[in-house]
């Protein structure tokens, strides 16, 4: 990621976790990133039930030195590996993690903010029957569960990604193989 690009996105995180955090309307916990520990930014929170709540913002696609063309895409990951997070207080006061709202939301930055009401309704309903999720402020795209979670996109931000995946196939490499390699991956 380029400088001026990994600043953008630090500003653009920080007015994000702030704002959702006014908007969930509970004390959260906004953690900084440690680049010696390869940890990204996350705002947690406990929920009424007494779960623990995390969310990431980070980015699924960005400009670098090599690829400066490439587009700036984001993905919000919804309590995906919380777990880690539930045992860091070497067993003194243990709270289980949600894991009946998980998911993945990838959108493009400007999208970000608009998101943070969705989110919040999205975030306190039962999120298993993605039939009563709440309409978002753009369209979405639900990809196919990648295994018990489900990945969302907005048109513009998957629009974005495969507008560059196009530009790459000239080269002859297939990238939307790799995207679902990618995806995939996060699961793990």
């Amino acid at each position: 990621m380029t400088p001026e690009t990994a600043r953008d996105l630090s500003t653009l995180r920080s007015k994000f976790y702030h704002l959702l955090g006014a908007k969930l309307d509970v004390a959260v916990t906004i953690t900084r990133e440690k680049s010696y520990a390869s940890t990204l930014p996350k705002v947690s929170w406990t929920d009424q039930q007494q779960r623990l709540n995390y969310l990431c913002l980070y980015a699924y696609s960005a400009p670098d030195i090599l690829v400066p063309d490439r587009p700036l895409v984001l993905r919000i990951g919804v309590n995906l590996g919380a777990e880690f997070l539930a045992n860091t207080k070497g067993g003194r006061g243990i709270r289980r993690y949600n894991q009946d709202c998980q998911f993945y939301l990838t959108l493009m930055p400007e999208e970000v903010l608009e998101a943070v009401p969705w989110l919040v309704v999205a975030m306190h309903r039962h999120m298993h029957d993605w039939q009563t999720r709440p309409v978002a402020p753009y369209g979405l795209a639900s990809s196919q569960p990648l295994g018990a979670v489900t990945s969302m996109w907005t048109q513009a931000a998957r629009q974005q990604v495969y507008r560059a995946l196009q530009v790459t196939e000239d080269v002859g490499v297939d990238y939307t193989a790799m995207v679902a390699v990618a995806d995939k991956a996060c699961m793990s």
